[in-house]
């Protein structure tokens, strides 16, 4: 069996700079560039302290690009070290060539682009890094001059609310102070209070002090999933996803939360962390180009499936 590595897959947009949305898409400057660029040796961009930025492979798929974005350092050597000897007291570090007609590879990136959403896996590889590649990839094929006035944002503004309803809730965490639930209870107790106060102040009231103030140091961790020892029951899911959607609708300043969808992903009460993490087969310090590809596709699909990539 192949060795495996687990991955994370995460999600970005391109956010255009003073241009105008609807005349100008990443997918669309990436088809024009691979278009004109052919071979690997075109794609290939140089990069300060004599680093190599290339396109390994790019691939057209469901109306958008498949690409590997791979980075070397012609001739640099990779660390070793020496097998470990019972006698030997110390061994010390050295340098082995790279193999003839090959490179140590750096880092790499597996991305997915349609429109201007991104999905992507990288290895050593950040979002600056794979910007700068396609900004000089762009430049290199020369379309439009305006395709450099992009950047890859994470995005905390995918609707919350729209991603509970279309794929469900498979756990809540809740986590309350029952001082904060309680502390100036005479000024709040006219305003709407959240699900998080609410169960703090009710445990503070089976404690016997309803609306001390005096600080403590006990807190309030709910944990809420289905009982999954039972078949075939559905009203547990409704109402843990009805749940889920109070929380967001009425949380308040302090709330800490966590909620899990059925498809894995974590909603706090800042932002929605889009990203998940998949198993691929291991190739050194990258994976499989396929698997890899085929994860970036499967995490669009489902971002588009829970109505969560914007128009």
């Amino acid at each position: 069996m192949a060795d495996t590595k687990e991955r994370t897959v995460s999600y970005r947009r391109a956010d255009w700079l003073n241009i105008e949305p609807a005349s100008i898409n990443l997918g669309s400057c990436v088809k024009q560039a691979v278009t004109r660029l052919k071979s690997v040796d075109e794609r290939t961009i140089s990069r300060p302290g004599g680093r190599l930025m290339r396109l390994a492979s790019a691939k057209g798929q469901k109306e958008g690009h498949l690409l590997h974005i791979t980075v070397e350092t012609p001739g640099e050597f990779a660390s070793i070290i020496p097998t470990a000897d019972k006698v030997i007291e110390e061994v010390e570090v050295g340098t082995a060539a790279p193999p003839d007609g090959a490179e140590f590879m750096d880092a790499d990136a597996f991305l997915f682009i349609k429109g201007n959403d991104v999905c992507m896996c990288a290895t050593n590889l950040h979002d600056g890094g794979i910007r700068d590649f396609l900004i000089a990839f762009f430049e290199k094929a020369k379309i439009r001059k305006d395709s450099s006035l992009f950047d890859l944002i994470k995005v905390a503004s995918i609707p919350k609310l729209k991603l509970i309803q279309n794929k469900g809730v498979e756990e809540i965490e809740l986590r309350a102070s029952m001082y904060w639930a309680s502390a100036h209870y005479l000024k709040r107790k006219a305003q709407p209070q959240g699900l998080l106060g609410g169960i703090a102040r009710h445990v503070r009231a089976i404690l016997g002090n309803e609306h001390d103030a005096n600080p403590d140091a006990l807190n309030v961790t709910l944990t809420l999933k289905t009982d999954r020892r039972r078949k075939g029951l559905t009203l547990g899911e409704k109402r843990l996803k009805e749940i889920g959607l109070e929380v967001l609708r009425n949380q308040q300043k302090g709330d800490e939360f966590t909620i899990i969808t059925k498809d894995g992903q974590r909603i706090g009460p800042d932002e929605l962390y889009v990203r998940t993490t998949a198993e691929m087969e291991s190739l050194g310090k990258s994976v499989q180009r396929d698997e890899a590809w085929k994860e970036v596709v499967k995490f669009y699909e489902f971002l588009e499936g829970a109505g969560a990539l914007e128009e």
